[in-house]
């Protein structure tokens, strides 16, 4: 573990040595006046929160929201000039690798007590060589959820759809008789490729992490040409290769189906945020059913000089009421296991049976290697190019699997 020199220390003190032979030190720190969290919106507490932490423990919190991409430069800044970014980072599991291996994270094991791992779950996502470096703040199981009146005008259901053709034929129809332009609240992007290809029965990588998709036999290679092919058949707007945020529009009842999330119907069956309520369900996976997961957690600065602070305001972010907000307000599914189980008993998660069945097929992807952020990127930009004609469709495949092998490569 990283040394910490704190500007403010009062006392040191030698903790005693575990069953594991390893050592914690203690540290004691002057209480600071202010923390900063940065994070995206939906990781954002409300203002009645960030008050509530401060009337309990007498430390303001500035909470700066940023975009994704924002917030990871200016993370990467940080780590590149070892200076601190903010004393709480939230961490997604897409950029786990990327700050993981940049010394900007604080390795949570022996720092976080085993009581706050123990009331959430996920913490081996986070999870990199032996290292945790996040508290688990939602769970984000990936998931398609629809508008069953939509359906019904076109004289079906969701249980007619098994296959990734039968979601097509039904999602071109709804588009032929004018009840949608673009029936797919979905972009051109990985997230929508890997649903399609994890569901179809690709893993993408073998168990060594050697990229599989490009190999013409493997059900990935034709989910990309696939989500391509629903591009150009205007399934999906132009406006995605641009804006990849699908969500509104379906929440705007101009799409019949959306790639979701657990818990996403918390918004969609809001009728105060949303046109499809009370009507939209989950869509069990066509075909094989596999899905990922995309939860996120909340880090401390490796740079921070209020550790213990940082900690204190992580802990108040997986109590009850903030995950609660988190959960009704954005749809981000609790991470507290007292907070998941008292909703699953009081009824109020929307899709409870959908998500059960759902969890039997999750397969995890490599984020805790620092090269798939950087094949994450090299994938977006292919499939923006496959779609705006730039590419072939087949020789961008092949030329993604000859990048990650080479990325790889250079990593080891």
């Amino acid at each position: 573990m990283k040394k910490l020199f704190l500007v403010f220390i009062i006392l040191i003190v030698a903790a005693s040595v575990f069953a594991t032979g390893s050592k914690e030190t203690v540290i004691e720190e002057a209480k600071p006046d202010k923390l900063i969290y940065i994070t995206p919106s939906w990781g954002a507490p409300s203002e009645e929160l960030v008050a509530k932490f401060e009337a309990q423990t007498g430390i303001k919190v500035e909470v700066s929201t940023l975009k994704g991409a924002d917030l990871k430069t200016k993370v990467m800044q940080a780590a590149a000039g070892k200076v601190n970014p903010a004393d709480i980072i939230f961490v997604g599991i897409s950029d786990l690798g990327t700050f993981g291996s940049s010394g900007i994270l604080r390795d949570l094991n022996g720092v976080v007590p085993d009581s706050v791992f123990d009331k959430v779950s996920g913490a081996n996502f986070f999870e990199m060589e032996g290292a945790t470096y996040a508290v688990p703040m939602y769970q984000q199981m990936v998931m398609i959820d629809y508008d069953r009146s939509a359906l019904e005008k076109i004289g079906t259901s969701a249980e007619a759809i098994k296959t990734w053709q039968d979601f097509e034929d039904v999602s071109l129809k709804l588009k032929e008789e004018g009840i949608y332009e673009f029936p797919l609240a979905m972009a051109v992007r990985h997230w929508s490729w890997y649903l399609i290809a994890l569901s179809s029965g690709s893993t993408l990588f073998d168990k060594d992490g050697t990229p599989t998709f490009d190999d013409p036999k493997d059900p990935a290679y034709d989910a990309y040409k696939r989500l391509i092919g629903w591009f150009e058949m205007g399934m999906i707007s132009p406006e995605r290769l641009t804006s990849p945020n699908a969500h509104p529009s379906f929440w705007a009842g101009q799409a019949a189906f959306h790639q979701g999330w657990q818990g996403s119907l918390a918004i969609a069956n809001n009728p105060e945020k949303s046109k499809v309520a009370p009507n939209a369900d989950y869509l069990t996976l066509p075909e094989q059913h596999f899905t990922w997961s995309l939860p996120a957690g909340l880090g401390i600065s490796s740079y921070t000089e209020y550790p213990q602070a940082a900690l204190s305001f992580i802990e108040f972010m997986v109590s009850e009421e903030p995950q609660l907000f988190s959960y009704e307000g954005n749809g981000m599914f609790p991470s507290n296991k007292q907070v998941f189980a008292d909703l699953g008993a009081q009824g109020k998660i929307d899709g409870w049976d959908a998500m059960e069945a759902q969890a039997k097929y999750v397969i995890p992807l490599p984020y805790n290697t620092p090269w798939f952020a950087e094949f994450e990127t090299e994938l977006k930009n292919s499939l923006i190019r496959v779609a705006k004609g730039e590419v072939d469709v087949d020789k961008s495949i092949l030329a993604l699997g000859d990048f990650t092998r080479k990325l790889q490569a250079e990593y080891k």
